[in-house]
């Protein structure tokens, strides 16, 4: 009777270590399921703010060639009056000194132009040459 006793035993002691091998076994899965949801949710919160930015971006895009385009009216319609007959040469001067860098006071002063006029030459034709 002994033996079956110790077999007993054995058969007890190796089905409780099967149990406790099985219980840590899913509690480690439990805790790689847990992980794994929120490295989940971490993935959709930058999603989200990866589609945000990018329509920031896109936006910004659409504004930036917008201005730039409006720019380009802007130059031509300076071009333009610097070519009219009535005040031209006065632009042209405007012109030709904001492209040797001179100031918008000197600007102002020697062409007669208002500070945004002469500001605006500037802008518009000391760019042009910088770019």
């Amino acid at each position: 009777m002994p033996e079956a006793v110790s077999w007993y035993a054995l058969a007890i002691a190796l089905v409780t270590m099967g149990v406790f091998i099985v219980a840590r076994t899913l509690s480690r899965f439990s805790r790689i399921a847990a992980r794994l949801r929120d490295l989940e949710q971490a993935q959709a919160q930058l999603t989200e703010h990866f589609q945000g930015l990018t329509a920031g971006a896109i936006g910004q895009g659409r504004q930036l060639a917008q201005l730039e385009q409006q720019l380009g009216r802007l130059r031509d319609r300076l071009d333009q009056l610097a070519s009219n007959d009535s005040g031209g040469a006065a632009f042209n001067t405007a012109i030709r000194l904001a492209r040797k860098g001179v100031s918008g006071r000197e600007i102002m002063e020697t062409c007669g132009l208002s500070e945004m006029e002469a500001d605006l030459v500037i802008l518009l034709h000391r760019e042009r040459e910088e770019s």
